[in-house]
């Protein structure tokens, strides 16, 4: 994996000696798991359902999204995730906005971090 890549993520807290070992090892496989995240709709599944008030979908689309943060190694991410989780399952709708900011500024960070790391990284094999 390239060193910028890596660089970006661990300024994200991402566990990426934690994460490859749950895909057999296989640093292609992280790697194109990390595309793949950035392509995922979970988040925007997540706010609609905070949005429109459908705590059921909200609980299923947190909970996915802390499965896929907590697979990946996006540590912060998988905590945030899981303290949403909690709320919604606990009815505390009151702090779930408060909640759902921190979650998507966490998210924003992981993603930004892939897109920069991956876009230097085709840089530099130019």
């Amino acid at each position: 994996m390239n060193s910028e890549l890596l660089r970006r993520l661990s300024y994200c807290e991402t566990d990426i000696d934690g994460a490859i070992p749950r895909l057999s090892g296989n640093v292609t496989l992280y790697k194109h798991c990390l595309n793949a995240f950035l392509q995922d709709t979970t988040i925007q599944e997540l706010n609609e359902a905070i949005q429109t008030q459908a705590w059921d979908d909200a609980f299923t689309a947190a909970h996915a999204l802390k499965g896929l943060a907590g697979n990946m190694g996006f540590v912060p991410l998988f905590h945030a995730t899981g303290e949403l989780v909690v709320l919604i399952r606990n009815g505390k709708m009151k702090e779930i906005g408060q909640s759902n900011q921190r979650l998507q500024s966490i998210y924003n960070e992981v993603c930004s971090a892939i897109r920069q790391g991956i876009r230097e990284n085709e840089s530099a094999g130019r």
